[in-house]
């Protein structure tokens, strides 16, 4: 499982194992309900995490792989936070010269993959991120450059139609830049302008239909000049804060889990 914000008592087992049962769907926990077995006679599925099997394995490596995902969201003419690789392998040395040409201002250091704003800090120079790479056990390394985001918002796609979209609030300033992670603190809420809900909406249906997934989580920026950039992909459905905010958000995570087990079982429906 990809690395990331732990949730000890999750809502996803017991809500995926509510949505199998009402469709005649034996639901098998293991390894603390982090894998889910589902099976209605000789048709199985899978739950590993906050990853159903829906995806191919290319496409959730695809969007796994920051700087992949921008060069295949570039490729495809989607507006993208632009993602440099800069490691790839321990210890290898960083292009200091190279970063600079790249980024002469403030750049964003992260880790290749990972979620939940792991390690991400902004930093000064090419010079910093060096050195706070090279004092990382984490093994491969992606840059960009540093935006002043004005807002941030998700939208959870399933066979091109929008399970859920809301924005990230009351982001957490941390390594002197904004995390608008729910895990961090941030809140969510209603995107207020509906212009802008619908552009992120259709932002997210073109980015599924072009790096060929069928479930995904796709997080949008807006910039203070109003520009829509993707931040990032995630083939992880990890709705655990969110529904954790009202009984009405934890309603809406409800039935986009049962729409996702019900697709599961019928690979020919759709919504």
């Amino acid at each position: 499982m990809k690395a990331g914000e732990y949730i000890l008592d999750r809502f996803l087992p017991e809500l995926v194992a509510s949505a199998a049962a009402a469709r005649g769907v034996a639901c098998t926990s293991m390894s603390d309900g982090w894998v889910l077995r589902l099976a209605r006679a000789e048709d199985i599925r899978w739950v590993v995490g906050y990853q159903f099997d829906l995806n191919t394995a290319a496409a959730s490596a695809l969007v796994q792989d920051k700087v992949a995902a921008h060069l295949a969201l570039q490729q495809a003419g989607i507006a993208s936070v632009p993602h440099v690789l800069i490691r790839s392998v321990p210890h290898e040395p960083i292009a200091v010269g190279q970063l600079e040409h790249l980024f002469p201002a403030q750049l964003v250091i992260k880790p290749l993959d990972g979620t939940g704003g792991r390690q991400v800090r902004r930093v000064a120079s090419a010079e910093e991120a060096a050195m706070i790479i090279g004092e990382s056990d984490e093994v491969a390394w992606a840059a960009s450059p540093f935006y002043e985001i004005a807002a941030e918002y998700r939208v959870i796609v399933l066979d091109g139609q929008v399970l859920l979209a809301y924005e990230k609030t009351r982001p957490v300033d941390m390594h002197g830049m904004k995390f608008f992670n729910l895990g961090l603190g941030a809140v969510a809420a209603e995107i207020a302008d509906t212009q802008v809900q619908e552009q992120a909406m259709e932002i997210a249906h073109e980015v599924c239909g072009q790096l060929g997934l069928r479930l995904a989580a796709v997080d949008i920026v807006r910039l203070s000049s109003g520009e829509l950039l993707v931040l990032e992909v995630n083939d992880g459905i990890m709705m655990e804060n969110y529904a954790r905010q009202s009984p009405e958000y934890k309603d809406r995570v409800t039935r986009a889990y049962d729409a996702i087990v019900s697709v599961m079982f019928d690979q020919n429906k759709k919504l």
